[in-house]
């Protein structure tokens, strides 16, 4: 394992280097939960940017949706006869 060396003073950081440069950085505890919940928060942000994004689309009526194909099943013409066709998945 490539020895730790610190970051500049001030820094409460180590580094831990490779031959091809920083390997892993090493932080507290709270920094490390800080900045967790940073990322988990900037995800919920994009999705929900995502979704506002879809319902504007949807509400000027330019929303396009691709299939699933593993939705898509064949019927017989016996299945499509019958009355509950459509009400089993």
């Amino acid at each position: 394992m490539p020895p730790a060396s610190p970051l500049p003073a001030g820094d409460p950081h180590r580094v831990i280097t490779g031959p091809d440069g920083v390997v892993e950085v090493i932080v507290s505890l709270s920094e490390y939960q800080q900045l967790k919940a940073e990322r988990e928060e900037l995800r919920r942000l994009r999705a929900a940017q995502r979704r506002t994004a879809a319902a504007a689309q949807i509400r000027e009526g330019m929303a396009q949706f691709a299939a699933d194909p593993a939705a898509f099943r064949t019927l017989t013409r016996e299945e499509l006869q019958r009355d509950d066709v459509f009400d089993r998945p």
